[in-house]
């Protein structure tokens, strides 16, 4: 044998058996990312601006508005503390920006995700994030059918919603029960 040959058979042997630790690692630090992110979207955030298929949101539309992230849940809820919307969502913090996959989950539901007798891909919002500080972030997704945006905009006739959120004072509320609000 050459050692030519004796090299790279040395050079795959090496790769074959780092390869995996390496992505064993990458998927560890993926998940401290994700981990990451997901502590941080924890809590209470007022509305504060914002973009429904390329329509502004006026100051009537987002007074009083406010999300819940608990855990792995995002509610939304009016002035009137009625809840709007209500998710379970997945972060992906190794793309960049990061993504968010919401699935919608009707108001008083806890039923599983497998157990709607949708299509999964009918009822999936696809979306991006982004933080600005520590009290401030973006969220933007496709309405449930559609392609997952890949900029922070809403272009008019676009099935794309954009929402500015602000950190606020108030524990989320996992259950869809309405919670008092501090101003």
């Amino acid at each position: 044998m050459s050692t030519r040959f004796i090299a790279r058979l040395t050079a795959l042997t090496l790769l074959a058996t780092c390869s995996p630790i390496a992505l064993a690692d990458d998927g560890k630090k993926d998940a401290k990312l994700n981990d990451s992110v997901m502590q941080r979207l924890q809590g209470r955030w007022e509305v504060v601006g914002g973009a429904n298929q390329g329509r502004e949101l006026s100051e009537a539309e987002l007074k009083g508005t406010y999300n819940t992230v608990a855990t792995n849940t995002i509610t939304t809820y009016d002035r009137n503390e009625h809840q709007r919307f209500r998710a379970v969502f997945s972060i992906d913090s190794a793309e960049d920006p990061i993504q968010i996959n919401m699935t919608s989950v009707p108001q008083k539901s806890t039923v599983a995700k497998r157990d709607l007798k949708v299509p999964t891909e009918d009822i999936v919002a696809a979306g991006i994030l982004k933080f600005q500080g520590d009290d401030k972030w973006s969220l933007c997704y496709a309405l449930p059918g559609n392609d997952r945006p890949t900029k922070f905009e809403s272009p008019e006739g676009s099935k794309v919603m954009l929402f500015h959120l602000v950190r606020r004072q108030g524990d989320p509320v996992p259950d869809g029960r309405s919670a008092s609000k501090t101003k």
